[in-house]
């Protein structure tokens, strides 16, 4: 039987029970997939109807957009190791494996996974840690509250990153629909250090202040994505300080030149300081001077 060519679903369903461990969504009387995606829902029903080839198309395809979320990247590399294992290509299933460890390095298969599955599954775990591939990490401070009109830096670290990735930094407004990106530099004094650079022109400052969503994502030379913080469904966040704010770090005080006691303890020195120069101009002289004057009669 050739792997393009239609089975019967009855048989298909037997071989996906045999290869998951059990029925597949529309089998058990369940249409809701656990994650979501044009191309998750595309590729398990080619799964489902035998067409594995076109799965794999369907999934590669996928694993091509930027904005998946870790639970989709996961899931759609889990497929692939499937469809992968049925064509008998198990160097392309160990690939697509390995990257699965490498998006989420504590994942663990489905416990009604086959026996089967899970033999390879732990033997890519073994030669990973034989091989010491490691997956890439990624860790930095989360951005912090700041003033508009002003750059702000972040500084990431990564971690065995594999040759043609690259890391970027994802932001936008809270509430616009569409993310805006900056590449991250690589430090030259530092090799695992990077930093990209937020323009002040974009986080212009209003009267009132707002939210900044961001995540940062690292992609491989497909990109697809091997590690990140945040997503597009749950970004993180910092608050950009509008005019009508105290700017950061005041924790709401008053600027000292705009408060009004400034003011009003001037106004004590100036005056004590004018009944001074009073007092001193009518004080009188605390010495005498004595004038003796002879007068001579005229002869």
């Amino acid at each position: 039987m050739k792997g393009n060519a239609p089975m019967k679903p009855i048989v298909c369903t037997l071989l996906l029970v045999f290869m998951t461990g059990r029925a597949p969504a529309w089998a058990e009387g369940n249409g809701a997939l656990s994650v979501e995606g044009p191309e998750l829902q595309r590729a398990q029903k080619q799964l489902e109807d035998g067409d594995f080839d076109r799965a794999v198309e369907t999934l590669e395809r996928g694993l091509s957009r930027p904005d998946l979320t870790d639970a989709q990247l996961v899931e759609m590399y889990r497929l692939l190791g499937l469809a992968s294992l049925y064509l008998g290509r198990e160097e392309k299933a160990r690939e697509a494996y390995e990257k699965l460890l490498q998006a989420m390095p504590d994942y663990e298969l489905p416990r009604v996974t086959s026996p089967k599955v899970r033999l390879l599954y732990a033997r890519i775990k073994t030669d990973i840690k034989k091989r010491r591939v490691r997956p890439v990490t990624l860790t930095f401070e989360p951005l912090q509250e700041t003033a508009g009109d002003h750059p702000v830096v972040l500084k990431v670290r990564i971690d065995d990153l594999a040759l043609g990735s690259k890391p970027k930094l994802f932001f936008r407004r809270a509430g616009n629909q569409s993310f805006s990106s900056v590449d991250f530099g690589k430090d030259r004094a530092e090799g695992a250090l990077f930093r990209a650079i937020l323009p002040g022109y974009e986080l212009e400052s209003d009267r009132a202040g707002y939210d900044v969503e961001y995540y940062v994502e690292v992609t491989d030379a497909a990109q697809r994505r091997l590690a990140g913080r945040g997503d597009v469904d749950q970004p993180l966040r910092f608050h950009v300080h509008g005019k009508q704010e105290s700017p950061p770090g005041t924790t709401g005080a008053t600027l000292w030149y705009k408060s009004p006691w400034i003011y009003v303890g001037a106004g004590v020195v100036l005056a004590g300081a004018t009944t001074g120069v009073i007092v001193l101009a009518n004080q009188k002289p605390s010495t005498s001077l004595t004038l003796t004057i002879h007068v001579e009669p005229s002869p």
